[in-house]
Parts: C-alpha cells; structure tokens; sequence
C-alpha cells in the first residue's frame, strides 16, 4: 500500500523528480510488451496461413479424388511462404485410401507446425504447437 501511495505521488507530482532509472525503466517494460504483441500477432497470422493451407489442400484432393504428388508439391509451395514455422506436415485421414477417395466420401486434411514465442533475440521460451484441420468430400468418381 505504501509503494502504491509513492507511485502515485510521484506522478502527481509536477516538479519532475523522476530519475533516469525510471525512464529508462519504463521504456524498457513498453519494448518488451511491444515485442511480445508483435511475437503473439506473428502466431496468429502463422495460423491464418495454416488453416489457408488446409483449405487449399481440400479443394486439390475433392477434385483429384485423393492425395498424390501434385499434393506434396501444392504442400510444399504453399509452405515455403510461411516463415518462423518448424515441422510443417500434413496427414488426411479418411474411411477410403486416401489416394483413391470415392465420390460422396469425406476426408479431413490435418497440418501441424510448432511457432516459439520468444522475444527479441528469439529466445524461444516458449513452443507452441499449431494445427489446422479442414475437411471436403470427394467429387471424383473412381470406376
């Protein structure tokens, strides 16, 4: 309670005794939390690019019917875009082969990645584990 009385004097306060400890105190808290919404605001456009992937790669499996190397290289050019993303790999699941989906059939296209959260230096205090899901039905039909 008494530190927060001589907080609050001090800024009160109109004969400017503030030291330059406390400027330089205070400026370095507003670069560290200016730093840290900048790393949170990169994980967040990280997980956009992610789920635009996932729906990328539903639209290119409905119209093939499956997964096949066109896939990998689709994964592949959309992932090279996305920076500071370790361990980018994708997986679809379905109750067919996933390389012959039938017409009607759903399937589900996971991506998982791991973004750190670390400050200027790239710390990387702490990891975080990002994964976008989308899912489509197969539009070919396979005789």
């Amino acid at each position: 309670m008494i530190i927060k009385k001589k907080i609050g004097k001090l800024f009160r306060s109109e004969r400017g005794e503030t030291s330059y400890i406390n400027s330089y105190v205070y400026i370095l808290v507003t670069v560290i939390l200016i730093v840290f919404v900048i790393n949170v605001f990169h994980i967040i456009s990280a997980k956009q690019e992610m789920d635009h992937i996932a729906d990328q790669l539903v639209k290119q499996i409905q119209l093939n019917g499956g997964t096949n190397s066109d896939t990998d290289d689709l994964f592949d050019f959309l992932t090279g875009q996305i920076s500071n993303v370790q361990n980018l790999d994708y997986q679809v699941t379905s109750t067919a082969r996933v390389n012959k989906i039938q017409i009607g059939t759903p399937f589900y296209v996971t991506i998982t990645g791991r973004c750190n959260l670390g400050g200027m230096w790239n710390f990387n205090l702490v990891t975080i584990n990002l994964q976008a899901v989308g899912a489509g039905v197969s539009e070919h039909y396979w005789k």
